[in-house]
This record gives C-alpha cells, structure tokens and sequence, in this order.
C-alpha cells in the first residue's frame, strides 16, 4: 500500500500497512523535517491533508476512496492554530471595475490583459471558487461619470446602505492604468481618487458594514518609476513622468506595487492571487499567510520587475475565506 503526500514542492514515498487515516496522518509524520518540527514549535502551526483536488482528508472512507486511484496522492498544506480573533468570508460581494479601453493611446495604451485575463482569473477565484456575489461592469471602456454610475448603482441595487442581502465582506478590485497620488485612470484620461472610492465604503459612509472585513485589491501604476525595461504595456503614462492615507476601520488594502511605481499588463498578480488562494483557503489559511506567498510567488515570476505586493491593514483580525454554500444565477452589473 504505497501512496504520494506532497510536501512544499517534495514529492515524498509512504507505505501504509492499513488504508485509515490514522495511519495516513503517522505515515506523513514520519517524512517531516526538523524544519518543519520547529515551524509546528515556534509559529503554532499544524497540517491539514488533501487529495490533489484540494479536498480535505479527514476520515478512513476518504482514504480508501483515494487509493482506488492508480496512484495515490496527497497534499500538505500548513495552517496555523487561531489564537487572535478571525473573521470567516461566506458570502462576500465581489464589485470589479476593470477599464481596458483608453481614447488617447498616446498617452494611456489599451490594456488588453485587464479584459482578457484579470476578469477571468478574478471571476474564477470569487464567483466559481467560492461563490461569491461578483459584479463586474460590462463595457471596459469607462470614463469617470461612468464609473461613479457604476459605483452608485452597485450600492443601490445591491441594498448596500443597509445590507439588506446579509453580505459578510465588501471586496472591491480595481484594476486599469493609474498615476501618481494613488488614482485610477478612467478611459477620457480623467482621474478617480482611489482613496474617495475607499472612503465612499467606509464606516460613515456604509454603517451597516462598519463591523464586517473591507477588501480593496489594486492593480494600476502608483507613478511612472519604471523598476525594469518594460516586455509588455505598464499600467500608467506612456512618458516618463500625497502620500494618500487609508483612513477607515475594517480596511485591508492591497495594492500590486509601490507608492511610485508602474505595473505592465502581465495579469502575474491577478493569476497569483487566484492560485494562491485556490490552493489554500480550504486548509483554514488566513488571508495575510496567502498575501505573504503571493508576494513570494509574484517576485519569483517577475524577477521582482513592475510587481510589490504591498498591504495596509485596518482590521483587527484575521481574515479567512469559506466557500458559500447556496447557489444561484448571478448576473453582471
């Protein structure tokens, strides 16, 4: 009875004298490295095992349902034990903005990648993962007035002001060119504050999710320092060219680089995040262990050219995502 548990990226050889997942769970014991017995000692971890669909093993039938494969195989994924407070996602509404189409592509360069592959991987991690609520606007064309429509029609339809749909989490993801003083650049070339697209989400703003997680995922330029020779468009100015604070309890902000930085339209974050957390909120991993190996994951495809990831946290927990449960059409903004 021989069976394979992945392990970082090792793939290890156990033999089990009975299909039970005690003896799974010994077996895989047995193949830790004192690295790993210190990362149990020093950081209050504990493992979790799933089978390369990235379901977990918990009980004697579902090992025996793995060894009816030709090769049996397992996965170790590291959670930690939960001491601080968390805050479990199960029904969360996703609300994107993604603006590909500029009218002066002297300046602003169409972004195809935000359309073709940062919707996808966004959608495919929020709705079709873990069902959430997601909205995205239609046309990737969007000059400013068309944005703030978008913005107020989302919170109108959505019942935002007095959650009346019961949402846990707001996770908004903005994603288009961008430039200094932290804006997002709209398709006429007129800019949006990042920070008032923020604020109109806030405590003051949106009192019934004054308690509940805020989420705002970011990939535009912060400016025009080009990190690297650029293999692809970067999402700001096409020539060489406030520090903003987040101010807001319940916040945490996520942005693909630095304050100065431009980024290319590679979608390396959007595909980063979308595998990352894939691949590990089932094991109970908390959000800020997940932006830790995206920043990782990221830097090591990129050679850390255009891409650092870089947080701002106003929470005063852990965030965890749980898939949701119920299902039903959704359909786009």
């Amino acid at each position: 009875l021989t069976a394979y548990v992945m392990m970082d990226k090792n793939k290890m050889l156990i033999k089990m004298k009975e299909l039970t997942f005690e003896e799974l769970f010994r077996q895989t014991h047995n193949c830790l490295e004192w690295k790993d017995l210190q990362k149990i000692k020093n950081e209050n971890a504990k493992f979790k095992l799933f089978n390369m669909k990235n379901n977990m093993i918990e009980s004697d039938e579902a090992v025996r349902k793995e060894f009816e494969n030709a090769e049996p195989s397992f996965q170790l994924l590291w959670t930690p034990e939960i001491i601080g407070k968390t805050k479990t996602i199960k029904n969360a509404l996703v609300v994107m903005i993604g603006i590909s189409e500029y009218i002066d592509n002297k300046t602003w360069s169409n972004l195809p990648n935000v359309k073709k592959k940062d919707v996808k991987n966004f959608r495919q991690l929020f709705e079709q993962e873990l069902n959430y609520e997601f909205v995205c606007n239609k046309k990737f064309k969007m000059e400013k007035e068309d944005v703030e429509e978008y913005l107020t029609n989302v919170k109108d339809s959505h019942k935002l002001h007095k959650n009346k749909k019961k949402y846990d989490a707001l996770i908004m993801i903005i994603s288009g060119h961008g430039d200094e003083g932290d804006v997002l650049v709209t398709s006429e070339g007129d800019k949006i504050s990042v920070d008032e697209i923020q604020a109109s989400f806030g405590c003051r703003q949106m009192k019934a999710f004054k308690d509940y997680p805020k989420i705002l995922i970011i990939d535009v330029c912060r400016g025009n320092v080009n990190p690297q020779e650029p293999c692809s468009r970067i999402k700001g100015k096409n020539e060489n060219q406030q520090n903003n604070s987040h101010n807001g309890y319940g916040f945490l902000v996520i942005w693909s680089t630095t304050k100065g930085y431009q980024v290319n339209d590679s979608a390396f974050f959007s595909e980063s995040m979308r595998s990352t957390i894939v691949s590990n909120y089932k094991s109970g991993c908390f959000l800020h262990q997940m932006l830790q190996e995206i920043k990782r994951d990221v830097t090591k495809k990129t050679g850390g050219a255009y891409y650092c990831v870089e947080s701002q946290d106003t929470t005063a927990y852990d965030i965890i995502f749980q898939q949701r449960k119920s299902t039903f059409c959704i359909g786009n903004m």
